[in-house]
């Protein structure tokens, strides 16, 4: 237009601006439609029960959608840009359309919205994995594939259909994806809506888990073999757990006495123990049986080497730094039904949730781990968060799961990427808060900086809730329950391009934990061990040394 000749060819020029300047505007409108319409269609047309669930949005996609297949059947006929997009209606066609796809997204994020609220676990599901099994909501067995993805050991639940006892179906026990199975303490009615009986059965876990719990503390004195075989593998270590701390408390309140000899007497009873359950894993042993036997020898071998170290350390009482550091698990007879377990460490106590873990393996305790389980921990009873950081492949992420396996806790792993707004990032808070998991934020400093800095002030409002003991709290525009049993953790790759750093206010609610090149013989060493070789330390060294070359 600045040219000189515009003058001379004013008309035509205004009338090619005037019809590109459409053509531009109708086809990137019609895109933006077209991806909207794809994702909804594959909702809306799936014949499933979102007809009734949201019926004036169904009514409003049926028109759209015609609308838009007459749209480009057009477009299909005429593929001339300057007749198809120079109609006047069409603009107008495609706008309109465009307004109506993105209220009926809005009404269909509503609807997830609320099934969320009822069943926090929906938070970490898909949007289009929630939509089928609301869509399968009458029929239990049909939902049973999708179970997996809201309870980490649990991949089905054994049911009874209909009969003459039951009029509804019955979930009897929960099947881990290693086959094991666990009972529940009653049997779960499924029935009704399917978010409300999930919550039955995430109820019902914590119960039989308690239950179970009781009966392997019982049946602990007894025959090995007969309470390996009998007892869940989740419950061997806890157990496990739980009669070492009583042991060790003993023999230190007895070195307290008088009675030197005491902490080394239980320490030669924990190698004895050790030679029985490297015996059993010799023998004849089923898949799951094998399984649940090495993670047990694996956490008892690191009962023994702590031993070792209070030996070495002279303890002489309970109130050693050396005894107060380990992670010691206390059960009291008089908290609920079936007793409660608290999880102690230095002065800090956290709750242990009863979350069935099945048998997905333990990592191998090194004095690294230690290290890290004990910020962690201490992070959590202060209210803060965890910040492992360390380069690739030091165990970051895998021992913020084994601490929740440790503590039986969901724990829902995230990798980030600098795709992630501040809306995707504190939807899965809102899901963490309202149903007390462990969110693991893997590589969070690949979020961009000014995301950060908003997720930064949405950590803060929740640590702060906890802090307060607040029972609900706003957040996101929205009143939410809080569960106090929630965590955030986040793990860094610090120096790399293209890493952001944490801003200080954030800094300020993670607690950092250095990690560093783990001790590759002392792992291999115990995972040997725990596969019933006897010169395990040898060979560990020969392994790791072939494997270096």
């Amino acid at each position: 237009k600045a040219a000189k000749f515009y003058g001379s060819f004013k008309d035509q020029i205004d009338h090619w601006e005037h019809l590109l300047s459409t053509i531009s505007e109708v086809i990137e409108n019609l895109l933006a439609v077209q991806r909207k319409w794809i994702y909804l269609e594959s909702i809306f047309m799936s014949g499933g029960d979102i007809s009734k669930q949201l019926p004036e949005e169904y009514v409003l996609f049926v028109r759209i959608n015609q609308d838009f297949s007459t749209t480009m059947t057009k477009f299909n006929e005429n593929p001339k840009a300057k007749d198809t997009c120079a109609e006047p209606i069409v603009l107008e066609t495609i706008n309109s359309m465009d307004e109506g796809l993105e209220r009926i997204q809005k009404s269909l994020d509503q609807y997830l919205e609320t099934k969320r609220m009822v069943f926090p676990r929906f938070y970490f599901v898909s949007d289009d994995d929630l939509l089928e099994i609301l869509g399968q909501s009458r029929d239990p067995v049909a939902v049973q594939k999708h179970i997996k993805k809201c309870f980490e050991g649990v991949k089905s639940l054994k049911l009874i259909p209909p009969g003459p006892t039951n009029k509804t179906y019955e979930a009897v026990h929960m099947i881990a994806p290693d086959t094991e199975t666990a009972a529940f303490a009653e049997n779960v009615v499924i029935d009704g809506a399917v978010e409300l009986w999930l919550v039955e059965v995430e109820k019902a876990m914590k119960r039989g888990i308690g239950k179970l719990l009781q009966a392997a503390i019982s049946g602990y004195r007894g025959k090995k073999e007969k309470w390996v075989k009998e007892t869940i593998g989740q419950l061997l270590i806890t157990t496990g757990s739980i009669v070492w701390t009583i042991d060790c408390t003993k023999a230190l309140n007895s070195v307290q006495a008088g009675s030197k000899g005491a902490l080394k007497q239980t320490k030669k009873k924990q190698v004895s123990y050790l030679n029985k359950l490297t015996g059993i894993i010799r023998g004849q042993l089923s898949k799951v049986e094998r399984n649940k036997v090495v993670a047990l020898i694996t956490m008892e071998i690191h009962n023994r080497d702590v031993m070792e170290r209070m030996v070495k350390a002279n303890c002489a009482s309970t109130s050693d730094f050396e005894w107060l550091s380990q992670l010691r698990f206390v059960y009291s007879k008089d908290g609920g039904d079936f007793g409660r377990c608290d999880c102690r460490q230095t002065n800090s106590v956290l709750e242990w949730s009863g979350e069935y873990q099945g048998n997905n393996g333990r990592l191998v305790v090194t004095p690294l781990t230690d290290r890290c389980v004990l910020t962690l921990i201490t992070a959590m009873y202060l209210n803060r968060g965890g910040n492992p950081l360390g380069p690739a492949g030091t165990g970051k992420t895998e021992t913020v799961k084994d601490l929740s396996k440790n503590l039986a806790k969901y724990v829902v792993v995230i990798n980030c990427s600098d795709g992630m707004d501040y809306r995707s990032v504190g939807r899965i808070f809102s899901g963490l808060v309202q149903s007390g998991s462990w969110g693991c934020f893997d590589e969070f400093n690949r979020i961009k900086i000014e995301v950060i800095s908003v997720v930064a002030m949405q950590i803060q409002t929740i640590l702060n809730a906890l802090s307060a003991k607040l029972p609900s709290f706003q957040f996101m525009g929205a009143e939410i329950p809080c569960n106090h049993n929630c965590g955030i953790f986040i793990t860094m790759n610090p120096g790399y391009a293209g890493r952001t750093e944490l801003p200080d206010n954030l800094k300020a609610l993670m607690r950092p934990v250095a990690m560093m090149a783990p001790d590759l013989t002392m792992i291999a060493e115990v995972m040997l061990a725990s596969e019933g070789f006897n010169e395990a330390r040898v060979l560990a060294k020969k392994t790791v040394t072939l494997y270096s070359l």
